[in-house]
């Protein structure tokens, strides 16, 4: 098939991709009252669990408001005892001095603002790196709400990638240099969010955000660098991509790579080889 077909079909499936995603966002601002803050704040936490822990991290985030979080930004660990409170993960009455302090503070406010912790068992730690535990997830989630007040704000009035990486290098607090979970020491070990991980919560966070509240405020500059973003992004390295790769269909960056997950999941899974430019071509030839 002609290169030239090829291309035109990934620049539009990288926009129908955007679009799709468009919906889910557009979701989270009718539930959160069109508030921008609340609804990346709770689509933040959601690809923070990426896929094995996206629906507790989803739950996590909405049975703990934004604005109880804003009133304690500036104290680390009461960001945590939240959190982790919230979570589940400190109902035992024992444990190491920090996981004491946790949720000590976590029970004098779930009081204050009436809370209620999630079940912990919904967490799932089987099939995971201890590096993807969901308590060291937390842990560089509350480090992220800790140092960036008004999120998305800062997001919209960013424009180099750079900065952008700056503003999600989350360092965990010292605790979790030698712990996976709690009451329990491990070689030490940094625990800062890498930059694998970094890329892809761009990629499925900040960038279609960027691209939906572009359009709807009706600044289309804000619209194209969420489209430049995806381009100054290296291309995703899974199992779709890598497939695309060995039949010669090669990504250059993430743009592109997202565009191929489309055309895989969208339209190759389904059989709409007559809706595809290039299935059309290769139907035709025969």
């Amino acid at each position: 098939v002609d290169s030239f077909i090829i291309q035109n079909w990934i620049d539009k499936l990288a926009i129908e991709r955007l679009g799709n995603k468009s919906l889910r966002i557009k979701e989270l601002l009718m539930q959160n009252n069109n508030s921008w803050e609340s609804a990346f704040y709770q689509h933040l936490a959601a690809n923070f669990g990426f896929k094995l822990n996206a629906m507790p991290f989803e739950l996590l985030a909405k049975s703990l408001p934004l604005n109880y979080l804003a009133k304690h930004k500036n104290d680390l660990s009461q960001i945590e005892a939240l959190l982790f409170g919230q979570a589940g993960f400190l109902n035992e009455p024992e444990g190491d001095e920090y996981y004491i302090n946790l949720r000590k503070e976590y029970l004098y406010l779930s009081r204050k603002f009436d809370l209620k912790p999630m079940e912990n068992h919904l967490w799932k730690f089987l099939r995971s790196r201890p590096g993807n535990f969901p308590t060291v997830r937390i842990a560089q989630f509350a480090s992220l709400i800790h140092k960036s007040s008004a999120l998305f704000s800062k997001i919209i009035e960013t424009k180099k990638i750079e900065d952008l990486n700056q503003l999600f290098s989350a360092v965990p607090s010292a605790y979790w240099k030698n712990h996976f979970i709690f009451n329990k020491e491990s070689v030490k070990k940094e625990k800062n969010l890498g930059k694998f991980a970094a890329d892809i919560l761009l990629i499925n966070t900040v960038v279609p955000f960027l691209f939906v509240y572009g359009k709807a405020k009706g600044i289309y500059e804000i619209q194209d660098r969420a489209v430049e973003l995806l381009e100054n992004i290296k291309a995703e390295n899974n199992s779709i991509v890598s497939q695309w790769n060995k039949i010669g269909i090669k990504s250059l960056n993430a743009y592109q790579s997202q565009a191929l997950i489309q055309l895989k999941n969208v339209y190759c899974n389904a059989k709409r080889c007559l809706h595809c430019p290039i299935g059309n071509k290769i139907i035709n030839q025969q």
